[in-house]
């Protein structure tokens, strides 16, 4: 069966945010991440568009549909759409573990959406549980985040949220609030403590100057070449990296 206009508007419209809040949906597309979705239970599945090239065996519960590659090119947001694409529900909101004795990651105003899907993807390999962003920090739904994060969306308590609240209530349960920024201390030389939270800040003015108040600490990443600034994923790995390396 074809499917219809009504069908095609409602997932090509998905790649808009103001219709993915609207519908409370997502897109996941390509093999890895759909089959990926297959294997957890946190995001719940709407409906599975598949073309006869795509081999993996569907579950009987979820709704799914046999397309032709010219109807999976149509509601698909990529260049080269990739056998199969879901469409996902939002998920519901966990809470944040304030007991959590791993370092949090916090999240000031990224906007580029590859940049967050590796931050997540960054933080999933060094077993980073919770992320925390705020509210100008670019859409978790975004389809470029969900393909940059290559599947570690799933695997994230992720929260999109007020900072100034969630930190303060943060320093209240004792966390260490640490700010990634030029003129910090030296990362070779940070201790970090029991429960922490590791706060970057946007990709062209930092860390808000709002929220230096809250934070414990300054840390930077030495320099030693001429490069003039890091990407702010490739911080964030740095500087986990060093955490792992040195956890209490």
């Amino acid at each position: 069966m074809s499917l219809s206009k009504n069908e095609i508007k409602l997932v090509k419209s998905l790649q808009i945010k103001k219709y993915r809040d609207l519908n409370r949906l997502f897109v996941v597309e390509g093999v890895k991440l759909v089959d990926e979705l297959f294997q957890q239970s946190h995001f719940k599945i709407d409906g599975v568009f598949y073309t006869k090239d795509y081999h993996v065996q569907i579950p009987n519960h979820l709704h799914s549909f046999l397309v032709s590659d010219n109807e999976l090119a149509r509601i698909s947001g990529l260049k080269a759409p990739n056998k199969v694409l879901a469409v996902v529900k939002y998920p519901k909101d966990l809470p944040i573990n304030f007991d959590e004795e791993n370092i949090i990651l916090a999240l000031d105003t990224i906007n580029d959406p590859g940049n967050l899907g590796t931050i997540i993807r960054t933080a999933d390999w060094f077993g980073i549980k919770q992320i925390i962003a705020s509210k100008a920090t670019v859409d978790l739904f975004n389809p470029k985040v969900i393909q940059s994060s290559m599947g570690a969306v799933y695997r994230m308590n992720y929260h999109r949220t007020d900072l100034h609240e969630t930190l303060n209530q943060l320093k209240a349960a004792n966390y260490t609030i640490l700010g990634a920024a030029l003129g910090g201390e030296s990362l070779y030389q940070t201790e970090f403590n029991t429960k922490t939270v590791l706060l970057m800040g946007s990709e062209s003015h930092g860390i808000d100057a709002s929220l230096n108040h809250l934070i414990n600490q300054h840390v930077q990443i030495p320099q030693f070449g001429k490069t003039e600034s890091l990407n702010v994923a490739m911080a964030t790995g740095i500087i986990l990296s060093h955490y792992r390396q040195n956890k209490p």
